[in-house]
């Protein structure tokens, strides 16, 4: 009987013993990775036949030899050069590299949306195509996001530097502006090269001119931001056709939608009613302000106002003005609800390779 015990307590041991190593090793919190992390790099492209091959160029040198793997997204957005077709070209040399043809210029922003909608990579880069940022600044990207953080910008420091032109000067005075509204620190949104934890990136809606304010939109979503000074050159082939004409009225309409955004909705939206109410609102109460401050002139001159119908116009004119504004802003949100509720694309893709 004694000796029947020592055996159920022999094995009992044994069992247990087994037990405690199979917990031990299905309850590893590291278990090791299989493959390695996958970075996807978006490079919107607008007339770029000249610079394109050697963007893709430097990052797939990069990629060699690279810790992580990379895919490598180039955006064809309606160029009406040869950008296209240096893009297939390397689509069908690497198996790194996908091509989108888009069916028309849908605007920088519907090109990153593009970019970022296919894209399969637990971090997602954007470069510019024009080389004014140098690639291997990806690599401290990278760290960065390795860190823990959710958004990395790159300030292109020595474009804001005694002697340069007047626009990157309005640049600089735009950032400045912007971050006082939106209270996020950042000296360089329109620099190409950022870095999106990949949950940030397909959270993103972009369209119209919002890709100008992106920081301010992942500061919605992503707690952990940071911004690092890079180098900046002349590109070699042609000149940027992202850039903005006429662009302080729409900076101005921009930074109402963004204020109205950021500090009311709470999301980010486009600029199509916006921009035609918004304008609209702008010339009305200006107008009503010219009249306003003629009349105040007028009054302080010791003339009287008060029964000149030109008084009651102007006060008719900003009120209309503001109320014109704020119907557009009113817009904007609606046909944002509107698209992300269906689902609807903001871009219209010809042909994709990969």
């Amino acid at each position: 009987m004694e000796k029947d015990k020592s055996l159920l307590v022999n094995k009992a041991s044994n069992s247990l013993a087994a037990n405690k190593k199979l917990i031990s090793v299905n309850n590893d919190s590291n278990p090791p990775i299989v493959g390695k992390k996958l970075i996807s790099v978006i490079i919107p492209c607008y007339n770029e036949e000249g610079n394109i091959g050697k963007t893709i160029e430097g990052i797939l040198d990069l990629a060699n030899g690279h810790r992580y793997d990379f895919e490598i997204i180039a955006v064809n957005d309606g160029s009406k050069d040869g950008t296209w077709e240096v893009i297939k070209k390397y689509a069908e040399e690497h198996k790194e590299v996908k091509g989108i043809n888009l069916m028309g210029n849908f605007g920088q922003s519907c090109a990153y949306m593009a970019g970022f909608d296919i894209s399969e990579g637990g971090y997602v880069i954007t470069v510019s195509a024009d080389l004014e940022t140098p690639l291997e600044n990806i690599n401290k990207v990278v760290d960065f996001l390795d860190e823990g953080y959710d958004f990395v910008n790159t300030n292109r420091a020595q474009r804001w530097g005694a002697g340069k032109s007047g626009r990157a000067k309005q640049s600089g005075l735009a950032n400045m502006i912007i971050g006082k509204i939106s209270k996020v620190d950042m000296k360089d949104r329109g620099s190409g090269m950022k870095g999106f934890r990949k949950d940030i990136a397909k959270n993103l809606k972009l369209y119209g001119e919002m890709h100008r304010f992106i920081p301010d939109y992942v500061s919605i979503y992503a707690p952990r931001m940071i911004e690092f000074d890079v180098d900046f050159k002349d590109r070699e082939y042609g000149e940027s056709y992202y850039k903005g004409h006429k662009r302080t009225l729409k900076v101005i309409l921009d930074l109402l939608t963004l204020y109205f955004m950021l500090y009311f909705a709470r999301k980010p939206f486009k600029a199509m009613p916006g921009r035609l109410f918004g304008f609209t609102g702008l010339i009305l109460s200006g107008i009503g302000g010219v009249f306003a401050f003629y009349l105040f002139i007028l009054k302080i001159l010791g003339q009287s106002i008060g029964n000149r119908p030109l008084l009651t116009l102007s006060v008719l004119l900003i009120i209309v003005g503001i109320q014109s504004v704020m119907f557009g802003m009113l817009g904007e949100l609606m046909m944002r609800t509107y698209f992300e509720s269906s689902d609807k694309k903001t871009y219209m893709i010809r042909e994709t390779i990969d």
